[in-house]
């Protein structure tokens, strides 16, 4: 009898111990497969710091789990590859948006992202190779102190919409300060000529004082002063610029940030003219090339 007794104690222990098991068995599995669809419905709410965290879960649900390691891991890459755009390392992101759209047995939706990102990237790096090209043109013209041709290169960045992206900002930057720098070479340049204008009235006006043989000297010269300002430098579509449209034009240009204190006569009627020649306000002009 008491043996019959630790026989059906025994089967007991060992229902008990069987189906504990297999209750938390199947509890473990149902908590792996949540984490899991959570992990995918993060994905698609592209809340990936959390889609990490579920899939990290559902690997400690199911220890070295392959479809959790691959979603993780798929995850983590694309992450990468996201800041590595945002950080404008265009290479760096190029490698992880392939390895991501490479991926087998992984989330599809980040296999659709990254292929699209690829191809966007893929897009970025060549305007880059692009922009640089025409911006080491610019500077090259720049050093040899050609601004109105390096200004006109730069129109061609400047031209273009692309350009104006966040993905090329640095190079929108280096092109912004290099216009800047050329319109300041332009000014300096337009100074140095009216100064020398001004001297060489000077000694017109004390030619006078010259001898015979030496105002003969100098009536026989044939030579040209380079810098002398031509009665076309002086005019705006065919109309001499008087010194009425001079005051004014200063106002406008103080108005707009200018400095116009600092500008002779025939700055002003430079910046006049570019202004026509470009279709911009004198204000708009002033704002973009003189501030």
């Amino acid at each position: 009898m008491k043996k019959w007794v630790w026989v059906v104690a025994t089967i007991v222990v060992a229902l008990l111990i069987g189906g504990y098991a297999y209750s938390n068995h199947h509890a473990t599995a149902k908590e792996y497969q949540a984490a899991m669809a959570n992990g995918r419905t993060a994905i698609k709410g592209k809340h990936y710091t959390q889609a990490e965290s579920y899939f990290q879960n559902a690997l400690k649900r199911k220890l070295n789990d392959p479809t959790a390691q691959t979603y993780l891991t798929q995850t983590q890459r694309f992450v990468s590859a996201e800041n590595s755009m945002e950080a404008r390392k265009f290479t760096s992101a190029e490698e992880h948006y392939q390895t991501v759209k490479d991926t087998k047995k992984g989330s599809k939706v980040l296999v659709s992202r990254a292929t699209s990102q690829y191809k966007l990237v893929k897009g970025v790096v060549a305007n880059v190779k692009q922009f640089k090209t025409i911006l080491s043109k610019a500077q090259g013209e720049n050093k040899a102190l050609n601004y109105g041709q390096s200004n006109t290169t730069l129109d061609e960045l400047f031209n273009n919409d692309k350009f104006r992206q966040t993905y090329y900002k640095d190079l929108y930057d280096q092109a912004l300060a290099l216009r800047k720098a050329n319109n300041a070479g332009q000014t300096s340049s337009v100074t140095a000529a009216a100064s020398s204008t001004s001297s060489s009235s000077d000694t017109s006006s004390s030619s006078a004082s010259l001898t015979p043989a030496e105002q003969s000297a100098a009536k026989n010269y044939k030579g040209s002063n380079e810098y002398t300002v031509t009665q076309s430098q002086k005019e705006l579509n065919g109309k001499t610029i008087t010194d009425a449209q001079i005051a004014s034009a200063r106002q406008t240009i103080n108005a707009a940030g200018g400095q116009s204190d600092a500008m002779s006569d025939q700055d002003v009627r430079v910046a006049m003219q570019t202004a026509s020649k470009k279709k911009l306000s004198l204000t708009k002009y002033t704002q973009q090339y003189l501030k």
